[in-house]
């Protein structure tokens, strides 16, 4: 929200647009990878915090398209909401599978082929 405040509240800043979507992008990267670090090992709650707050995060993008009207044209709230349902699933995905390959790794049945 600060984001957005300080896009269309202090025009100053205006010759500097890309480089201030740039970082609050990054930031926002940041922040959407901390149920991944936070849950590394348990692939459901990476998935389950993630849509958690992704959910809060579009339900709030929600909210800033009824004042900034001109928002809803890039991204709705509910593409938003997907987007972070599709990558938190991917994650999700993502980790079990480097969970069945540490477990198959550590397996006795993989000493005895050897």
């Amino acid at each position: 929200m600060a984001w957005l405040l300080v896009a269309n509240r202090v025009p100053s800043l205006a010759q500097f647009a890309f480089q201030r979507n740039w970082i609050a992008g990054g930031l926002i990267g940041l922040l959407m990878l901390l149920p991944l670090f936070l849950f590394l090992g348990s692939p459901a709650r990476i998935f389950l915090s993630g849509v958690i707050g992704w959910t809060v995060l579009a339900l709030a993008y929600q909210v800033m398209e009824i004042r900034f009207g001109r928002l809803e044209s890039r991204m709705g709230a509910f593409h938003l909401f997907v987007l972070g349902v599709v990558v938190f699933g991917l994650l999700a995905v993502l980790d079990w599978l480097a969970l069945l390959m540490l477990s198959a790794r550590r397996s006795p049945a993989a000493a005895a082929r050897r």
